[in-house]
């Protein structure tokens, strides 16, 4: 029975549980209420038929007609007249205190001592009392009360009763009514557990409520399984959605569903989106130690704005991903740049090989491997702004040919996002340095020749050195070697680190210089925020 049950549609099983509900409700409360009159109704005859045989007990002609021991015919058409006017009255029985009846009000009955134990507790002095017994006319409603003469003493007693089978027909004669009021009130069962079915329906927009349960499951999947934080409130600004990934970034130690977001999140615009309608995004916020980019969008138009969505991102993700696509970007110019220098170099060698100048393409080709493509690798992914990254590797393709070994420590980074300097001071310093190394390195007759460049720079900072293997720069000129046109290479040269020097100035750097007679040179240039 279960199984067909569940069987049905979900429409079925509603309407055969509200009107199965109706009709146990209804059936409970027929029930009591019949009970309940039954109960009054029996309550209203033992009330009749007490009071009726209080008031004959205090007829004085039933009294003298005991203790005088005669039949009275006057207190008889008394009695009469009294049965007749009370037709649900069945029986009115008089006797004495031997129990001989003096009146009944079936005549032949009279002169008869009364059998039965009813009424002995009434001859051994009981006040009025009603019992449920069994005459010649079977079962009824019995009240006894006794009567007394002048001086109290007991001369007889009185008992009026009802027959059980009148109450039975009250009861029957009710039933019609309470059958009339259970069917119209099934039929109205009915009608109302089907009008709730039909406003479930109509409620639910015609969808199926399996449809919206599988449909609501599936989104819950989807939107725990994004990687964006998302998070609901309604109009009272509480929320009322939130996924996997916005619980990660709230406190643990909050609820969410319910709170309102300004406490989890009091950085929030939802009031004023709320307000106005307009949505807020890319704003950058930290909340608990996260770093994320906001946005806040309105559900709904204005004025029928039914709640905002906000939307959490995790900015070091953002961030990593554009890294990815600015190294991608770089790695594409180092790649072409590397290509239109492998051409040249090609040309180069076969120049070299017409012009049967063995030896010469030989040392070019040495040379050139001192600049591998996981060297350039690994220059692109350290430099991500494309006009140094190609800057430093044309240098290194410059240096390879004359027998330089140039490279970048493994620790350097240069990110597009987190430029202290703008592009040029950087172009500028690079080239200058690394050309000067190279030109230095160019007439060193040194076996190691290697130059070292170190780019370290975020948001606040930027560090950039230069180390070479060079002979050292000669100390009497390094006071003067910022000046225009001072060089230890000779006359019409000393115009990069004058370079480098206005730049520095420009945008408040300092520079430091480690040489070493004979064994290189290092500079050391260090750009820092300065505090308001």
């Amino acid at each position: 029975m279960l199984k067909k049950f569940r069987a049905l549609s979900l429409e079925k099983q509603l309407f055969i549980s509200f009107l199965s509900l109706s009709s146990l409700l209804l059936l409970l409360s027929l029930s009591i209420t019949l009970s309940v009159s039954l109960n009054r109704q029996r309550q209203e005859i033992d009330k009749k038929i007490e009071s009726i045989a209080a008031y004959i007990a205090s007829m004085d002609r039933v009294s003298s007609m005991l203790k005088e021991g005669y039949p009275d015919a006057t207190a008889a058409a008394e009695l009469d007249s009294l049965y007749e006017t009370f037709s649900d009255i069945d029986v009115i029985l008089i006797c004495d205190a031997d129990g001989l009846r003096f009146y009944h009000t079936k005549r032949a009955r009279s002169g008869e001592t009364f059998i039965g134990q009813d009424a002995a507790a009434i001859l051994a002095g009981s006040g009025p009392y009603i019992t449920t017994g069994y005459g010649t006319y079977g079962r009824q409603r019995q009240a006894f009360h006794a009567v007394r003469d002048q001086n109290t003493a007991l001369v007889g007693f009185v008992m009026v009763s009802v027959f059980t089978t009148y109450a039975a027909d009250q009861a029957r004669a009710l039933l019609p009514v309470y059958a009339f009021i259970l069917f119209f009130m099934l039929l109205a069962g009915i009608f109302l557990s089907h009008g709730i079915v039909r406003l479930l329906q109509d409620s639910l927009m015609g969808h199926h409520p399996r449809e919206l349960l599988n449909l609501y499951l599936q989104q819950d999947t989807v939107l725990n399984a994004m990687s964006e934080g998302l998070t609901a409130a309604g109009q009272d600004g509480n929320v009322i959605f939130v996924n996997r990934a916005a619980r990660a970034v709230f406190s643990e130690a909050l609820p969410a569903v319910g709170s309102p977001l300004l406490s989890l999140f009091p950085d929030s615009e939802v009031l004023t989106v709320l307000k106005t309608g307009t949505p807020i995004t890319g704003r950058n916020c930290v909340l608990n130690g996260h770093s994320l980019i906001v946005s806040e969008l309105p559900i709904g138009s204005p004025p029928a704005i039914q709640g905002t969505l906000t939307i959490f991102n995790d900015r070091s993700e953002i961030e990593s991903v554009s890294d990815e696509l600015s190294g991608a970007r770089s790695m594409l110019d180092t790649l072409r740049a590397f290509n239109h220098e492998f051409l040249n170099k090609l040309h180069i060698i076969l120049g070299y090989l017409q012009t049967g100048e063995i030896e010469k393409a030989i040392t070019f080709i040495t040379n050139s491997s001192l600049v591998s493509s996981e060297a350039i690798r690994k220059t692109a992914d350290c430099l991500r702004v494309s006009r140094v990254c190609a800057l430093v590797i044309g240098k290194m393709m410059h240096a390879a040919e004359l027998g330089i070994l140039l490279s970048v420590t493994p620790e350097s980074r240069l990110h597009e996002n987190e430029l202290f300097l703008p592009v040029e001071p950087y172009v500028t310093i690079i080239g200058n340095l690394l050309e000067n190394a190279i030109e230095e390195l160019s007439e060193s007759k040194k076996t190691v020749r290697e130059i070292t460049l170190g780019v370290y720079t975020d948001t606040d900072t930027a560090i950039l050195t230069c180390e070479d293997t060079g002979e050292g720069i000669p100390a009497k000129l390094l006071p003067h070697i910022y000046e225009w046109g001072v060089s230890s290479k000779g006359e019409n040269r000393g115009t990069g680190l004058y370079l480098i020097r206005e730049a520095l100035r420009q945008y408040g750097g300092e520079i430091t210089i480690d040489t070493e007679d004979g064994e290189g040179t290092c500079f050391t240039l260090t750009f820092t925020r300065k505090e308001n």
